[in-house]
């Protein structure tokens, strides 16, 4: 397609129909990191004890909060004492048993609470229960949740983080319906299904009150939310020249982190749970009103032989853009009919007829070394990168502020992995931000329990190095694999690190054994990642691999073989240059539209 690249350029790699259609794309991405993050607030867990009648108790002449202490055993959670949160004792209050007015030896050490022995009451090996009649949630910061709900505390608490790993099923599965959907239908469409899911679902998750209902939503609205973010990306480099593309990669890998910010404010300002959740589903109506202005991808129509209707798209480009077609159709409809042919191209032999499947992956040694290594590096990213983010909610300050600025740190971590990947290349970025992250998380287990803003700070500092390590294994990850299986290559990649992101939520359960165990788990991972990635070899500036034999070869001695045809050597091509915004080519007159295109 190197004679489309060429008919971008002259009608401006980054001309004003261009910018719109990125601006429009960019703004609908944003919409992604809403939805990937709400559970953070509408599944946030508040301080909860089991409930408890007030029967005798004003007896007592003793305050409510302190009557507590009557039902509520004490459980040492993290070196503090505190009223228990999912037992309670079988009666409130006992008669007889009376004691003297200070607390035996055993109470000091939490047996007993100081109101008891106050009181005059000895509780001593009474007998606990569960909370068989619900609980008690402290209001004062989230003032309704999901888990206020259906009750998602206790025994309970893993149906929570079931919601969250089916959303993160969904978005693996999505990967892959609406990766097929867009290549067989087009970008277009799938890109409309996938924002009428959102809004549908993302509605019906604020007025839902099944359970199950609501986990079977997230996990349709996982799968149209990665839907949407892999189709915004591949439209815009469709449909932008090539001089702008990393820069439309960057601020759709920024537009996330943007949506994180936005969350975060709304958060603080909404507290009621489900009007939230309507709050992040309505810009999908502002992406449907958008969509009608972003046009079909122009490559996917010309690779897929829909000539009149790509000649309508560019007719629309470069009237947009204020620029004269020539009459190329002829040429361009004579290229299309040798799409799939088996003649060499470029240098590689035409191998049109052969199927390649995930066997191809694996099947030769190198090849398959890479497979298996950079899978491991993104399902442990993933793990990590997932984690980090659902966990802030457990950190020590205000989780709003906590929140908005883990997403400041991967916007500002994004950026610094583009130009580190620049200057240092993909392999050793990765390995030292993954590294970052491992040190950051595992650093975490010896702070201790009084030092909570240290180890905010440490998980600050793991997020920052898992965001920049995520990063530069996308661009990795579509460098690595050879052109004849590279789709194939990154969607297994996507859907098997996906899976990552659906075992990192019950990771939090660990902390009931150990606070800081899951903080420490990610750490180890991390560090994991950065030696995996060592034995990868490195993409920054060379050629990368059409073929399978060039994947086998790729980072020993033998070169991938040349993507360039003869008359692509140095001094064929007309040299180019920048005026109004756009590439143009000097000398212009001298060369016909068609040598132009054929050359490129």
């Amino acid at each position: 397609m190197m004679e489309y690249d060429a008919i971008l350029q002259y009608l401006g790699d980054f001309g004003p129909f261009q910018r719109r259609t990125a601006l429009l794309l960019v703004l609908g991405s944003m919409q992604t990191g809403l939805h990937i993050a709400v559970m953070t607030f509408i599944g946030a867990i508040p301080i909860h004890h089991c409930r408890v009648t007030e029967t005798g108790v004003s007896a007592y002449n003793t305050t409510w909060p302190d009557a507590l202490n009557f039902s509520i055993p004490m459980e040492e959670v993290g070196g503090t004492w505190r009223l228990s949160s999912c037992r309670k004792y079988t009666r409130e209050i006992i008669s007889g048993n009376f004691t003297t007015m200070e607390c035996p030896e055993d109470s000091k050490q939490g047996t007993t609470t100081t109101v008891g022995c106050k009181s005059g009451w000895d509780y001593r090996n009474r007998s606990t229960t569960g909370c068989t009649e619900g609980w008690e949630y402290d209001r004062s910061q989230y003032h309704s949740s999901v888990v206020m709900k259906y009750d998602l505390v206790c025994e309970r608490a893993w149906l929570r983080e079931l919601a969250q790993s089916m959303f993160m099923a969904g978005v693996a599965t999505g990967g892959i319906v609406f990766g097929v959907l867009s290549d067989r239908y087009g970008r277009h469409r799938t890109l409309l299904v996938c924002v009428l899911l959102l809004v549908t679902c993302g509605t019906g998750l604020a007025f839902t009150s099944n359970l199950a209902v609501f986990i079977a939503l997230r996990f349709v609205l996982g799968a149209a939310q990665n839907g949407l973010q892999y189709t915004t990306l591949v439209t815009g480099m469709e449909t932008i020249g090539i001089s702008w593309r990393m820069a439309f990669g960057i601020c759709t890998a920024l537009a996330p982190s943007v949506g994180y910010a936005l969350l975060g404010s709304l958060a603080y300002v909404i507290r009621e749970w489900w009007i939230l959740q309507l709050a992040v589903t309505s810009p999908g109506v502002l992406s449907l009103i958008a969509w009608w202005f972003i046009p079909e991808s122009p490559r996917w129509l010309l690779m897929n032989n829909r000539v009149e209707q790509w000649r309508k798209t560019i007719q629309r480009i470069a009237e947009y853009n204020g620029i004269d077609l020539p009459p190329f159709y002829e040429y361009v409809e004579s290229s299309t009919v040798h799409i799939g042919s088996t003649e060499e191209v470029d240098g590689i032999p035409g191998d049109s007829k052969r199927n390649y499947n995930l066997i191809d992956l694996v099947r030769t040694q190198n090849m398959r070394k890479i497979t298996v290594m950079i899978t491991i590096a993104s399902f442990n990213t993933i793990c990590v990168y997932v984690g980090l983010l659902f966990g802030t909610s457990q950190l020590a300050g205000s989780h709003y502020v906590t929140f908005i600025l883990g997403a400041c740190v991967e916007a500002v971590a994004i950026l610094l992995a583009g130009m580190t990947m620049r200057r240092w290349g993909r392999k050793r970025s990765a390995v030292g931000f993954s590294l970052l992250a491992g040190v950051s998380c595992a650093a975490t287990a010896g702070v201790p329990n009084d030092l909570g803003h240290v180890a905010t700070a440490l998980a600050t500092a793991g997020r920052f190095g898992v965001s920049s390590t995520v990063a530069v294994l996308d661009i990795y990850c579509t460098e690595l694999f050879p052109t004849v299986v590279r789709y194939m290559g990154v969607g297994t990649n996507i859907m098997v690190s996906r899976a990552g992101g659906i075992v990192a939520p019950f990771l939090s359960l660990l902390g009931n054994a150990w606070r800081p165990l899951p903080l420490l788990t990610l750490g180890v991972l991390s560090c994991v990642t950065s030696v995996v990635v060592t034995v990868l070899p490195e993409t920054h500036g060379v050629p990368l691999p059409n073929t399978l034999q060039d994947g086998e070869n790729f980072g020993r001695t033998s070169p991938p073989s040349p993507t360039c045809k003869s008359n692509c050597a140095a001094g064929t091509i007309p040299k180019k240059t920048l005026v109004d915004g756009r590439i143009v080519y000097e000398d212009r007159a001298q060369y016909e539209w068609l040598e132009l295109v054929t050359t490129v």
